[in-house]
């Protein structure tokens, strides 16, 4: 489950976080000995700034965007985590692989099908998580 909550960028971030990124990012900077790493290094502290810049947008208004974000993602994780930690993982060390049936007690790690629009909305949100990032990263490079 854990690992699942690792794939989401910026779950776990903070504000002092992401300065101690930037501090970091800007001795890099300063370190760098080509144009072509002090570009990236820039690029890099350039996206930091605007990610901080957010969570503090964020944290003076309403948190109500946030919590509709993460219950979201929470859900998703955790249909996810079901399926693939208890009915796979679990599962199959109980020696429930391939076998449901209330007889030897493996219908605990038979989740029920899940249809093609369920599957539509998770996908939407992991797809969210993973292109938003290129997206930002695409009007970053557009604009320099």
């Amino acid at each position: 489950m854990m690992g699942l909550l690792a794939l989401i960028p910026g779950l776990f971030t903070t504000v002092n976080g992401i300065t101690n990124a930037i501090s970091n990012e800007r001795l890099k900077l300063i370190q760098a000995k080509t144009d072509q790493e002090k570009i990236a290094a820039q690029e890099r502290i350039t996206s930091l700034q605007a990610k901080r810049d957010v969570l503090i947008a964020e944290s003076g208004r309403s948190s109500f965007n946030a919590y509709v974000r993460g219950s979201i993602g929470l859900f998703v994780s955790l249909i996810l985590g079901k399926l693939l930690f208890w009915d796979k993982a679990v599962g199959s060390l109980a020696g429930c692989s391939g076998r449901f049936g209330s007889q030897d007690g493996c219908n605990i790690f038979l989740t029920d099908p899940l249809d093609a629009n369920q599957w539509a909305v998770i996908t939407a949100v992991i797809g969210f998580y993973f292109l938003y990032e290129g997206a930002v990263n695409v009007t970053r490079i557009i604009k320099s």
